[in-house]
């Protein structure tokens, strides 16, 4: 059987990481069994329906289309999901003006990819990754380059320096070389990192992924054995239910 890496599933463990340690009271995110959905979750369910929409769009409707409309097709009603009132809406007020900045310098492009679900088999690692690729874009005048972005509410040093080395890996595996650049968009601290592919060291790359691989492996089986009555003996040598980390 080959193991799967899928990359949303790390992501919401290194967010429930970094939750933890900053000592959240959503750490953990569960109510009586059930995965608490928080604020962010809600926003960034918004957010990426609302890119989504607007790239589908042909230019000449983006142009009287304001992303505004479009991201309160599905932003979050409940006040009380938020901090407060005031946080509610200085959380929507930041979205629509960063997503006004971001969408409006390419109004007349359309993106190779959009919201679309890729798969390679990792070489060097021997696991089929999977990532969810937000928009993806050629170089005018140079279609072999290509500009991958990532759009996250909340800035996550953990989510963005694995998604940075999950997607050199998945590059270097389905193309044979690094991406052109990836940029990542922290979307309430107003910030845009450019990571140039060239810079990246693939060795490096599959070394940590690798060892994000081996962490999430342990913590599947931690989970396994608090979970099952018998202290998870049945389970102990078969991994991670698929839902996990998905195998095939």
């Amino acid at each position: 059987m080959t193991k799967r890496i899928v990359d949303y599933e790390l992501e919401e463990w290194l967010r429930s990481l970094t939750l933890a340690s900053e000592g959240s009271v959503e750490a953990g995110g569960q109510t009586e069994g059930v995965p608490r959905i928080t604020w962010q979750q809600r926003v960034q369910y918004a957010v990426g329906h609302a890119i989504n929409d607007y790239f589908t769009l042909i230019p000449a409707v983006r142009l009287h289309t304001p992303i505004q409309v479009l991201l309160n097709r599905r932003w979050p009603r409940n006040q009380s999901d938020f901090p407060d009132s005031l946080s509610y809406w200085q959380v929507y007020n930041r979205m629509v003006s960063e997503l006004t900045l971001i969408t409006g310098t390419r109004i007349y492009e359309y993106p190779v990819a959009l919201y679309e679900k890729w798969g390679t088999h990792a070489a060097g690692l021997d696991v089929h990754l999977s990532v969810i690729f937000q928009t993806v874009w050629q170089q005018r005048g140079n279609p072999d380059r290509v500009t991958v972005q990532k759009f996250l509410v909340e800035e996550n040093e953990s989510v963005t320096q694995a998604f940075v080395h999950m997607v050199n890996v998945f590059w270097h595996s389905a193309f044979g070389c690094p991406p052109g650049e990836i940029e990542l968009y922290s979307l309430l601290e107003g910030r845009r990192h450019i990571v140039l592919g060239e810079a990246l060291s693939l060795q490096v790359s599959l070394d940590y992924v690798l060892l994000l691989q081996d962490a999430w492996d342990c913590e599947c089986r931690n989970r396994e054995m608090e979970e099952e009555p018998d202290g998870g003996e049945a389970k102990r040598n078969r991994g991670c239910e698929s839902w996990r980390i998905g195998v095939s």
